[in-house]
Formats: C-alpha cells, structure tokens, sequence
C-alpha cells in the first residue's frame, strides 16, 4: 500500500481563474519534484479543474472546486473534488488523433500522463472526485526533500 507523505489541499472559486490558481499552488507545493513530473502534475490539475469550471452546473453553494495534492515514495497523487453532476460518470468520447477540435481529450491525457486514472462520487451530496496517480521518476521522501 502507498503512503502519502505529505497531504495539502486548496479550495477554490470555480471559474475562468481556476485553473491558472490551480497550477500556481502546485508548482510552488511540488517545487522540489523532479521537472517532468511536476510539468504532468500542471497538466493534469489543469485539465481537471478546466472540467470541473466547464462541466458542472452552476447553482446555489455549487461555486467551488476542490485541489488535493498528496505526495509519497515513488507517486504524486491528485484529486480535484467538484459539487457533481446528475451523470454518474463523466462523459469521455475519444477524438482520433487528427481532430482539430480544442475540447474532448482532456481525460484521455490525463490518463495517458498518469499511472492510474479514476473517478468517484462522495459524500450524501454526491461530489465528484477525479484523480491521478503520477510515478516520480525516482523514490524519495516528501517535497523539500533532496530527490537525488
């Protein structure tokens, strides 16, 4: 079983700001994370948060979106928890490869940078939470901490 090392987490206004606020707080929180990791974990929370602005509807306390950051020997894993949707899952329709279109792949890189890719309803409210498991090229102890 993977331990986390570390846990942190933000909460956000889910709007247009999102997903720039998002990648600013886990830069600074993986700035001790090798490069190419750290650049995969922008990508991801991006394309999650992006979801999370432009897929769930609005409504009375339904303005937020949640980042979660866990960090531990040899994985960074992401979560990015919104107030849900009456879908049970999110809805993924692949776009072959020469599509122009800017929409629809964001699940599929997600799931193409990362180890592990899911999604889960919680809590009696029925909030969605997507999440990613990155591999960090090598094992070591929480962010802060030397990777060599």
């Amino acid at each position: 079983m993977s331990i986390c090392h570390t846990y942190q987490g933000l909460t956000l206004r889910r709007d247009d700001r999102a997903p720039g606020e998002s990648r600013q707080t886990i830069r600074r929180w993986l700035a001790a994370v090798d490069s190419l990791v750290r650049d995969d974990a922008l990508t991801v929370v991006s394309e999650l948060v992006t979801n999370a602005v432009r897929h769930v509807p609005p409504g009375p306390e339904r303005d937020w979106v949640m980042v979660l950051l866990g960090v531990g020997d040899g994985f960074v894993h992401l979560e990015v928890v919104d107030p849900g949707t009456a879908d049970r899952e999110p809805r993924f329709v692949p776009l072959d490869a020469g599509s122009l279109r800017e929409s629809g792949r964001g699940l599929g890189l997600v799931a193409a940078l990362s180890v592990r890719s899911g999604t889960h309803t919680a809590g009696p409210h029925g909030h969605r939470v997507v999440w990613a498991d990155l591999e960090r090229t090598t094992a070591s102890g929480p962010p802060g901490t030397s990777d060599a």
